[in-house]
């Protein structure tokens, strides 16, 4: 047993996909990196996390959570992650997939920390996922960022949860009928490999299931040879119906 460990943290405030909310694989993130637990890691959203002003995290080295005076924003608990992960594309598919990014997708968030085109280089990934032909994956070539990485140029355990949530977002919007925002209600992962600054990687999605507002989707980040670095599943939950 690990003893009970409480700490405040920020979630800084350009870490968001919808402005003023934080990014929910960065937030998930900071509880799976202060976790023990040796595979998967399942992050429940309860409600949106702020920017800019102190949570707190309570972990256990096992599951945790973060949230305020009001309760939980999200709960982390240990779950076994087994999943079919689709054959990664090339690094040469990734580039193509990232030029129908830039010249056919419709951004809806230019601004959004994982995804978003107007983001500086070190100010957010930058991962521009197009859709490979055939219309069942999305995909990234992508070189993170070298002001993200720690000393040893490794991208931290947040920022690689992080990178696992818009592969999943985007796998949704493009890849069923999707359409509106939506809200993460649980993120799911596991780490096998250290994703490297300054090197190329491919990040892609996939959708795993569709029905109604909901669609449970899976994420990838590899290396330009396709070794597995992460891997992540979620469900997303789009608007209801106005009728």
């Amino acid at each position: 047993m690990h003893p009970l460990r409480t700490e405040s943290v920020i979630v800084p405030e350009g870490h968001y996909g919808y402005p003023g909310i934080a990014f929910g694989g960065y937030v998930a993130g900071l509880l799976a990196s202060r976790s023990a637990v040796a595979g998967g890691l399942q992050v429940d959203f309860r409600r949106a996390a702020p920017l800019g002003i102190p949570v707190q995290i309570t972990t256990d080295g096992a599951g945790g959570e973060i949230g305020d005076d009001e309760g939980p924003f999200a709960i982390a608990r240990p779950v076994d992650l087994t999943l079919d992960v689709p054959s990664p594309p090339t690094w040469e598919e990734a580039l193509a997939a990232t030029g129908e990014y830039v010249t056919e997708a419709p951004i809806t968030q230019p601004n959004c920390f994982g995804c978003g085109p107007d983001r500086r280089k070190g100010d957010g990934l930058r991962q521009f996922l197009g859709l490979l032909p055939g219309g069942h994956l999305v995909a990234a070539a992508w070189i993170p960022a070298s002001a993200f990485g720690d000393r040893d140029g490794t991208l931290p355990i947040e920022l690689t949860w992080a990178a696992l949530d818009c592969p999943g977002g985007v796998a949704r919007s493009r890849v069923t009928s999707a359409g509106g925002p939506a809200l993460t209600a649980y993120l799911a992962a596991a780490t096998f490999e250290p994703v490297l600054t300054g090197k190329r990687h491919i990040a892609f999605g996939w959708v795993i299931s569709h029905s109604g507002r909901k669609t449970v989707v899976g994420s990838a980040l590899v290396t330009a040879g396709g070794q597995l670095c992460a891997l992540g599943q979620a469900l997303w939950i789009g608007p209801r119906d106005k009728t």
